[in-house]
């Protein structure tokens, strides 16, 4: 049985350069040892075999977007099987020209939900899935010059219509916990150099708590969704952490999405120099969690995640049981490119590298020592 290593969408508007990007991610993972599968995109094959929602005797959007929802579903579950006929060697990525969640932008949540519930599937489960998500930009955005679909002949949006369609998709994605977007401030090869960044971050390299920043918001007094842009995603987690031993760190997490529950066991080696590595990070069952639960506990903490998408920047806004501030957390759109923050967030400071706040210090109940308010 071949091993999965991660299962990669690559998501975006029209004219985004996805076509480009999975041409590049494929050969370089190739390059280096790995067995790549590419999905392609499902809508654009219904599209070219007839099945279209516009033109002469279109398909209702509804009735496309359930069609599309059937065929990526069972395409990604053909393609798993196939890996397991693999020898165990073989080390494996699935990449993703779209993926189930991508549905949702052409549709309302409304609808999304209900040919969801059609198909027995649940929207925490989809966005689960997935290792990581890279939105592409589209050219519309940023590059509109460079704006054209004659690569593509199942797509036919306009400029406003491909950058409406780009932030919808954005906002589909939003709740997932590793979503990328790669916008056009930079030039194509260097956006195809920071799609190929983040990929080898994920397959290869410990991930650095440095990359990532955090800043800390005071949220006396006020409704926290009161504050947030559009299209935000609200998650509750708790975070139990089991007693661990050396430099490996043990924690559950359970995620909830409206009546979606989701369960994960995370193990984490943790070095001096601030580089952490994931051993393991698997989805568990309702009973196994339960299970883990029953063995000595160092903490737990509780918190609501805000997801949003501010100036092409992906957030995530944890406001924590008890506390009267929440941690906004965010990752560069490129390493050492500047982190916009939203204007009207009672930003008090940056705490990137204050352990006080990290969420195992906030689970062991430790109040952060340095938290002054004005």
């Amino acid at each position: 049985m071949g091993r999965i290593v991660a299962k990669i969408v690559l998501t975006g508007g029209p004219c985004a350069g996805k076509t480009t990007a999975l041409s590049r991610v494929e050969q370089e993972l190739h390059d280096r040892g790995y067995h790549v599968f590419v999905v392609g995109e499902s809508a654009t094959e219904l599209i070219k075999g007839g099945i279209r929602p516009f033109g002469e005797n279109p398909f209702q959007m509804i009735d496309f977007q359930r069609l599309i929802l059937k065929y990526q579903k069972e395409k990604e579950q053909i393609y798993e099987q196939a890996i397991t006929m693999l020898p165990e060697e073989e080390k494996c990525v699935l990449l993703y020209d779209r993926g189930l969640l991508d549905n949702k932008a052409y549709i309302t949540n409304q609808q999304f939900q209900e040919i969801c519930q059609e198909a027995g599937y649940q929207e925490l489960d989809m966005l689960d899935s997935y290792d990581l998500v890279l939105h592409l930009v589209t050219a519309a955005d940023g590059c509109a010059e460079y704006y054209t679909l004659e690569n593509n002949q199942a797509r036919s949006e306009g400029l406003e219509e491909a950058i409406r369609l780009d932030r919808r998709t954005q906002h589909a994605w939003t709740g997932h916990n590793r979503l990328v977007i790669i916008d056009n401030s930079t030039n194509f090869e260097e956006k195809i150099r920071r799609v190929l960044e983040n990929i080898y971050q994920l397959v290869h390299e410990p991930y650095s708590i440095r990359y990532q920043k955090k800043y800390l918001v005071d949220i006396r007094g006020v409704e926290v969704p009161s504050f947030l842009p559009e299209g935000y995603t609200k998650i509750d987690i708790e975070q139990t952490y089991l007693d661990s031993k050396e430099h490996y760190e043990r924690r559950l997490r359970k995620r909830t999405v409206r009546d979606e529950v989701t369960y994960y066991l995370t193990v984490q080696k943790k070095a001096l120099d601030g580089l952490n590595k994931i051993v393991t990070d698997k989805k568990i069952t309702e009973k196994e969690y339960n299970r883990f639960l029953e063995e000595p506990i160092q903490g737990v903490v509780k918190k609501q995640r805000y997801t949003f998408i501010f100036q092409k920047q992906y957030f995530k806004l944890d406001v924590i049981e008890e506390e009267p501030f929440a941690i906004l957390e965010v990752n560069p759109i490129s390493s050492g490119s500047k982190v916009i923050l939203p204007e009207n967030f009672q930003i008090e400071r940056e705490v990137t590298n204050e352990t006080d706040f990290d969420n195992a210090t906030l689970a062991s109940k430790k109040r952060p020592k340095q938290f002054i308010l004005r």
